[in-house]
């Protein structure tokens, strides 16, 4: 699992299978909501982007995105 950088430095991508991700679709929104820093999910077709606030930096929510993706 890897949170890929986008041109948006507030944004990265996560690759998926999407076969995985459509039928656990709310509840993964669910969960990243939860993490604190997180401000929109954008579900794409073999892909997750997520924007975080800008005030948050990446490495104190990367290994929580991580671990609920590492759930899957």
């Amino acid at each position: 699992m890897e949170l890929i950088d986008t041109p948006n430095p507030n944004a990265k991508k996560i690759l998926t299978d999407l076969s995985t991700i459509e039928s656990k679709q709310s509840d993964l929104s669910r969960d990243l909501y939860k993490i604190e820093g997180v401000f929109s999910i954008f579900f794409g077709p073999s892909f997750v982007t997520i924007t975080k606030e800008e005030d948050v930096e990446w490495e104190s929510i990367n290994q929580d995105i991580i671990n609920i993706f590492d759930k899957l």
